[in-house]
């Protein structure tokens, strides 16, 4: 075996092996790459899923407050608000401070729309939980951003 063979063996040998690493990372980064639009794919859907319900039940929370509803549609949208804060709150972390501040503001609500003359501190309390809302869930955007550059 002359010494060009003995190069064409180390290069083969190179290559196998280059070939063989960028393989496997290849397989990493791609397992990691799924498993991160997975997981940011999940967070976008929970994100619209708690705006749409938060808005849903204000929305539904104003329209009970409004004196001109008709009293054979209120049973309809009480069912509803309650339907939504129960929805809202199986949304949020129960071990979070700031889940639990959102929950918190929506008993708030419903408590406030449940009595007669509590419908000054109404529109209050429904900005608050709205304002709230968006602050959690702009964090929670940010979150997804970072994650899904990978910091």
């Amino acid at each position: 075996m002359g010494s060009n063979d003995a190069i064409a063996l180390i290069g083969i040998a190179l290559t196998f092996f280059v070939s063989v690493a960028n393989l496997i990372y290849s397989l990493r980064n791609n397992k990691r790459t799924t498993f991160v639009n997975t997981v940011t794919t999940s967070r976008l859907k929970w994100i619209n899923s708690v705006r749409d319900e938060v808005s849903e039940f204000i929305a539904v929370t104003t329209h009970l407050s409004d004196r001109s509803t008709q009293p054979e549609t209120i049973g309809e949208l009480l069912l509803q608000r309650d339907t939504l804060l129960h929805r809202i709150a199986l949304h949020l972390n129960p071990q979070d401070a700031e889940d639990q501040r959102i929950k918190t503001l929506a008993l708030r609500t419903r408590e406030l729309s449940e009595q007669g003359d509590a419908t000054r501190e109404l529109p209050a309390a429904l900005v608050e939980l709205r304002d709230a809302t968006g602050n959690y869930l702009k964090k929670e955007w940010n979150r997804v951003k970072d994650e899904s550059v990978g910091k």
